[in-house]
Formats: C-alpha cells, sequence, structure tokens
C-alpha cells in the first residue's frame, strides 16, 4: 500500500514580501486618488467628491495598516489565504467600487458631461 505524501510545506521565499508591497502599492494609489478627490471636491464645492476622498483617505490609512499586519501574518502562518485576508480585498474593492460609483453620479449630475452628450444627439 501506498504512504500519502506529506503536506508540502509553504515555499518560504519572497511571497510574502510580495504580498505585502502589493498591499502598500494599493494602498498608495489609494492615497494619490483620495488626495485628488479631496481637491476637486474642495474646489468646485462638491460634496460627493469631498465625502468619497475622506472615506479613500480611511480606506487607505487602514490599508497601509494591514500591509504591515499582512506581511507578519504571512510570514508566521502557513496558510496562504486567511479569512480575514478575503474580508479585506473585499472591504477594499468595495470602497473603491462606491467611490467610483460616487464620482461617476458627481460628473454626470453636476458636471457638463450630459448637456454635451445632449449636444452630440440629434
Amino acid at each position: 500500500m501506498l504512504k500519502p505524501e506529506p503536506a508540502a510545506q509553504r515555499d518560504p521565499g519572497l511571497q510574502p514580501e510580495r504580498t505585502g508591497l502589493a498591499w502598500s502599492r494599493t494602498a498608495f494609489v489609494m492615497l494619490l486618488l483620495s488626495a485628488l478627490l479631496l481637491r476637486g471636491g474642495f474646489a468646485h464645492h462638491e460634496y460627493w467628491l469631498t465625502w468619497a476622498g475622506v472615506v479613500l483617505l480611511v480606506t487607505t490609512g487602514a490599508t497601509y495598516a494591514w500591509a504591515g499586519v499582512r506581511l507578519r501574518v504571512i510570514t508566521i502562518s502557513s496558510a496562504p489565504v486567511t479569512v480575514s485576508a478575503t474580508w479585506a480585498m473585499r472591504v477594499t474593492a468595495l470602497t473603491v467600487a462606491l467611490v467610483g460609483l460616487s464620482l461617476m453620479v458627481s460628473v454626470l449630475y453636476h458636471g457638463e458631461l450630459l448637456a454635451h452628450l445632449r449636444a452630440l444627439l440629434p
């Protein structure tokens, strides 16, 4: 009878560092976008943009904190994906999607985009 092979050990290579860097890069881009939203909201007196920038800025801080926590968890844990990591990805994606939606609503409602589109239609 054949013996089952033992479970493969996690590769101790650079995967944890790459994952931590990916979260840090994501947070950096979110920081840039939140700064642009805040500036646009304040400059044009758009409350939707300002609130979207604030929400994205708070999420950016949480993402930076999560990058450090995630790096420590990956280096200690043998499981590459945890439930908390899955939820962090979901919350980050949901926040970015909601901020994008609010930006779209602000541009369509307050901007001149609809007037330009109506002018193009016969």
